[in-house]
């Protein structure tokens, strides 16, 4: 009576002192009877002891109960009676049973309120699901809401207990932060039988009703996040616009900005480039998305240093809201962050020798007066050129078809057969690891991506310098026209074309000119070589990895074994067995 009238002892230690009181009242009935015989002469001891015998059986059983149960509640006090249920007599088993029945209703009810309605009616402690009520709404999904194991009873398995967890989180998180509250269609036979099963908790039905309800709710959830949310096209849009995946839009913008990001950080403007990443939009297919999606992408510049330049600070950025931030949250942003910037990197450098390309192609149209003075340099040229366009288009063909599209259909196979919400995080986040390593972004890795990095600046130093010496070469090429327009009017004015100060003159430029070509040839060959000794070391990093695509990256730009020959006794160990290293 002292612990039934103790509110701290909890619903489920009352009801199992109510229990114990059921089954003394049958005590007391007996005691009735005995004194009753025992009044009209009729009790004998035979008669005392046959009579009496099952129920001190019962009351040593309770006894054996109250001992066991001692000072427990909730959870932990059912898994105590549980343990019961082992003995193998009978009326023992059918004993503990029914108080076993009695004592769990309270937690059957707070477990039938958590999985059709989300709520967590546990006042004294007893659930074996904790709330955190200061948890913000960003974090309800992957903080809010946790198993207290001391609490779970022996009855009901981890697993349940997890897939009974993600039943009410996923019904909180779609009426909290989805605000969705249009009615979960739980089929009305579910509903009745679990209400009726409520008595078989420790068998095997409980299980069947949970699995259902778990399957109803989840795909409610992901069925609100795909139809009202638009995941898949966010996901899309993601891969589109940081992952570079828009192609047409993606050179349409760093066309309109490379000039830009070419000076100083410091004279950017964040509302220039946003003007012009929407007149990108506008003129490429990235028009057709949907406006939800195309509003979401902006420009951000990343904290300056002295002495960056816009490419060093420019960066894409796509904005979430709840309730898709749990998928792509804050620790996601800064790791498409990493992979935009190298991803970036690596587009910057193909269309700086695209662009040197078609420059160099139009020298005859163009610089018309110092073709023959410049055939050598452009040969020079073409060599360098081809030789870094073929590494980088190598580098970017395994980081768009051997890393991001094979990345990406196992993330888009995933999301479309997730099961619940927590499929989705999984895969989203093991999407991000499998890109992040083999692009070589994560620690493991740092030594060959600094490498790469090193190859990249070699192909920005010879674009500089290109560019450095294209506009001595068009300099050069106005002053010889202009020199051809004046010997013309000399000409027609009937004097001589060349006089003898200015045949002095020329003859300086000439030779200041040829100075001026040998110190660029100087320059482009020693950029040439710095690339390619840094490029074997690559090389040879790469085939030292474990993964075998990066391995393959080595093959590819190295297929004719030049780099190996061209640099001899550098090349050991691993790079020269490469094949061996492959297979095995």
């Amino acid at each position: 009576d002292q612990r039934l009238s103790e509110q701290s002892y909890g619903l489920i230690g009352q009801a199992f002192c109510s229990a114990i009181m059921h089954e003394l009242r049958e005590y007391y009935r007996l005691i009735a009877i005995l004194e009753n015989q025992n009044a009209s002469g009729k009790l004998s001891l035979h008669r005392l002891l046959v009579w009496s015998h099952d129920t001190f059986d019962q009351l040593r059983l309770l006894s054996s109960l109250c001992a066991q149960a001692g000072y427990l509640n909730g959870g932990a006090l059912a898994s105590s009676l549980h343990t019961f249920l082992q003995y193998g007599d009978p009326n023992f088993h059918h004993l503990v049973k029914k108080v076993l029945h009695i004592t769990t209703r309270p937690l059957l009810e707070m477990l039938r309120r958590w999985i059709y309605e989300g709520e967590c009616c546990d006042a004294y402690g007893e659930f074996f699901i904790t709330v955190d009520s200061d948890t913000p709404e960003d974090l309800l999904w992957d903080s809010k809401y946790t198993i207290r194991p001391e609490m779970l009873p022996t009855f009901i398995s981890k697993q349940m207990a997890e897939r009974i967890l993600l039943i009410g989180k996923t019904i909180n998180f779609i009426r909290v932060v989805c605000r969705d509250h249009s009615p979960i269609n739980f089929p009305f036979s579910t509903v009745a039988t679990t209400n009726q099963g409520l008595n078989d908790i420790i068998g095997p039905d409980l299980n069947g009703h949970v699995a259902e309800v778990y399957k109803i709710t989840s795909s409610h959830l992901i069925s609100l996040l795909k139809k009202k949310y638009l995941l898949c096209e966010h996901l899309t849009a993601i891969r589109d616009y940081l992952l570079l995946g828009q192609g047409d839009f993606v050179q349409h913008l760093m066309d309109l900005i490379c000039k830009d990001l070419s000076g100083l950080s410091s004279s950017l403007q964040t509302s220039m480039l946003q003007s012009k990443l929407e007149t990108a939009q506008r003129a490429t297919n990235a028009q057709y998305h949907n406006v939800d999606v195309i509003r979401r992408v902006s420009v951000i510049k990343l904290e300056e240093s002295g002495g960056d330049t816009g490419w060093d600070v420019f960066t894409i950025d796509y904005v979430l809201n709840c309730p898709l931030t749990v998928i792509v949250n804050q620790d996601s942003r800064e790791t498409y962050l990493c992979i935009f910037r190298m991803l970036w990197k690596t587009k910057r450098i193909e269309h700086g020798l695209r662009r040197i390309w078609g420059k160099t192609a139009t020298w005859e149209r163009t610089l018309p007066h110092i073709t023959r003075d410049i055939r050598e340099l452009r040969h020079l040229v073409n060599i360098v050129c081809a030789e870094m366009q073929h590494f980088i288009s190598q580098v970017q063909y395994y980081i768009n078809f051997e890393v991001l599209e094979c990345s990406w259909k196992e993330l888009e196979t995933a999301v479309n057969t997730a099961e619940n919400l927590d499929n989705i995080i999984e895969a989203h986040k093991r999407f991000l690891g499998i890109v992040s390593e083999r692009l070589m972004l994560n620690q493991e890795h740092l030594q060959v991506l600094t490498k790469l990095y090193a190859n990249y600046q070699n192909a920005i130093s010879f674009m500089d310098a290109y560019d450095k010496a294209h506009d001595v070469l068009k300099k050069t090429n106005m002053i010889r026209e202009k020199r051809q327009e004046d010997i013309k009017i000399k000409t027609k004015q009937g004097g001589w074309g060349v006089e003898e100060k200015d045949e002095t003159r020329m003859t300086q430029e000439d030779t200041d000119f040829k100075t001026q070509l040998k110190a660029i040839s100087k320059q482009l060959t020693y950029t040439h070589k710095t690339f390619s000794d840094s490029l074997g070391e690559f090389l040879v990093a790469l085939t030292s990895e474990a993964d075998d695509s990066m391995k393959f990256l080595s093959l590819r730009i190295d297929f004719n074994e030049h780099y190996k020959q061209k640099h001899g006794n550098n090349f050991n160990g691993p790079y020269i067995n490469r094949t061996k290293s492959v297979v095995a």
